[in-house]
């Protein structure tokens, strides 16, 4: 996971049968920065949520519910897009 990577909130998949599901109201969001991406355990990301008005993760991930998020860990996400 980079700078530039679209991600998906994974709080929001449900798994029916072994089978994620996904829908379009899911969160998306760009990753914006990083830091200590060579060190798995202290590797933390900001992401900035896609959508007009920030979704419900953004109160919780976010100062005062903006769209960018707080150092996170990157296993709350998924990438669904890389960069070049």
């Amino acid at each position: 996971m980079k700078v530039g990577d679209m991600v998906r909130y994974k709080g929001w998949i449900q798994y029916t049968d072994a089978v994620k599901h996904f829908s379009s109201t899911d969160p998306v969001g760009l990753v914006v920065d990083q830091k200590s991406n060579g060190n798995e355990f202290h590797h933390r990301i900001r992401v900035m949520w896609m959508s007009t008005e920030p979704p419900i993760q953004a109160k919780a991930l976010s100062i005062k519910g903006g769209k960018i998020t707080t150092w996170v860990h990157p296993k709350h996400f998924e990438v669904i897009n890389e960069s070049r």
